[in-house]
């Protein structure tokens, strides 16, 4: 599923498939539904350190953007909300 920035950003679909990868990628011991978009990723999913990396890694290929380290901080990843927040922004340029 990779998306282009020509690509109408669906923030649906960026959360659907950001849990769906959380779970898998990450072994999350969850449904991907049980994940609402404004639960904390490191304390309420148990989303680690490396997660987080792994995760970073895996928007800039799925999305072809790329993440600053000024921009790869708890706000901006939190929570699922924020990760597609951060996406919608990058896309739009």
């Amino acid at each position: 599923m990779t998306v282009t920035a020509n690509e109408t950003f669906a923030a649906d679909a960026v959360a659907s498939h950001l849990k769906q990868f959380i779970v898998d990628a990450l072994f999350i011991d969850m449904e991907p539904a049980e994940i609402t978009d404004d639960m904390l990723l490191g304390t309420d999913v148990g989303v680690d350190s490396l997660g987080f990396a792994e995760l970073l890694a895996h928007l800039e290929d799925e999305y072809g953007i790329s993440v600053t380290d000024g921009e790869f901080v708890p706000d901006n990843f939190a929570t699922v909300g924020r990760i597609v927040a951060l996406v919608g922004r990058k896309l739009a340029g």
